[in-house]
């Protein structure tokens, strides 16, 4: 916590000397908007160093051991954690995008399915594969010590990290055919215990209850009710009704329904506090696919509560649509909206803390620089 502290002061201090020089310069003048060559989804690429508040992005990544397989997120506003595959299994390093340095967290000799990193992001979930019915789940620290590890009977796995209670996380294990089982995971007693639910995707809404979509499964719809659930009362009652998608932050949930008529719709993303209060709404054109609807990637910033997600310009059937996504900034607090970057293709993005950075791309294998709206490929092409 002590060095986190320290690493902030020297951003701020980096940031006022930065405020300085800009003043003290001549401006240059900067378009609002991209130029037309850039409308095919790819924004303009750039020789390092790239410039941000904090250092120099030092990119791409030099002398990776093995083949890069995906980034997984950030530890902090300057490093970010990728696995790579080898014929000898896969590792997680950390990289250190000013100092320009890799560190090797963790190696295995099976393939890591995905990385989850905590919310106060001072440990790290690894999801590995060792065959098709096994699922390994190693917990480390942000330094690469092992916490736990623990095999579940599963072909795939959901997790859930308890944001109010960082020892506590819901696993759910799927068979091959779709049958499930879903456990509470306790980090401070390494134990592993079975629950039972309602749903196999839920969310923590505290520390002892969840949220889920009761679906019917007698009669399919596009929408249903959005219940919580006491894990240790077993009681369900209702939130909210008719809910296409729901997720949940650290003090904001997030419900998506859609509002559709002949002509076009529109997507509501209504965020909600602690007590399910109306804290603000967003509304988005909305594009359909042949199973319902299509909800654009997006990404949350807790430390500044903003909501980051792909724009679309109308609303169409996504087979059909031929227009691009605006990447926007919507702040949770105060119901305002800004656009970042114009003309993006919808792919995942993970922005860091201090969203000055974002990865983008399907296996997160590429840094937006917001405010220069730079993109830079984090490997090596």
């Amino acid at each position: 916590m002590f060095s986190i502290k320290i690493k902030q002061a020297l951003y701020l201090i980096l940031f006022l000397l930065f405020v300085v020089l800009l003043f003290g310069c001549s401006k240059e003048n900067v378009p609002n908007n991209l130029p037309q060559s850039l409308h095919n989804n790819e924004l303009k690429k750039k020789e390092i160093p790239l410039s941000f508040i904090g250092g120099e992005v030092m990119l791409p990544i030099k002398e990776i051991k093995g083949s890069f397989s995906s980034a997984s997120g950030w530890l902090d506003n300057q490093t970010i954690l990728y696995v790579t595959d080898t014929s000898e299994g896969s590792a997680l390093y950390s990289y250190d995008i000013v100092v320009g340095q890799s560190t090797l967290l963790y190696s295995s000799v099976y393939s890591i399915v995905s990385v989850t990193v905590s919310p106060s992001r001072n440990s790290i979930l690894i999801h590995s594969s060792p065959n098709s019915s096994t699922g390994l789940v190693t917990i480390i620290s942000s330094t690469g010590k092992i916490i736990l590890s623990s095999e579940i009977p599963s072909n795939e796995l959901a997790i859930e990290w308890n944001e109010y209670n960082e020892n506590l996380l819901l696993i759910t294990s799927f068979t091959e055919d779709w049958q499930y089982h879903t456990y509470t995971l306790d980090i401070s007693n390494n134990t592993l215990a079975q629950i039972t639910i309602p749903q196999p995707f839920a969310y923590w809404s505290n520390v002892n209850e969840l949220l889920y979509l009761d679906w019917r499964t007698d009669s399919p719809s596009l929408s249903a009710p959005l219940k919580k659930y006491n894990i240790n009362s077993k009681v369900s009652k209702d939130v909210l009704k008719d809910v296409y998608q729901v997720d949940v932050f650290p003090k904001h949930t997030l419900s998506i329904t859609i509002d559709s008529n002949e002509e076009s719709s529109v997507g509501n993303y209504t965020f909600y506090d602690q007590d399910f209060q109306v804290k603000s709404q967003l509304l988005l054109p909305q594009l359909s696919n042949f199973s319902g609807w299509s909800v654009p990637f997006y990404d949350y910033n807790q430390d500044s509560h903003a909501f980051y997600i792909f724009k679309p310009e109308y609303s169409s059937e996504i087979d059909t649509y031929e227009g691009t996504f605006d990447l926007i900034k919507f702040s949770v607090e105060s119901n305002e909206e800004q656009v970042v970057i114009e003309d993006l293709g919808n792919q995942p993005i993970s922005c860091s803390p201090n969203g000055s950075l974002c990865l983008y791309g399907y296996n997160l294998e590429n840094v937006l620089l917001l405010s220069e709206k730079k993109e830079i490929g984090l490997i090596e092409k």
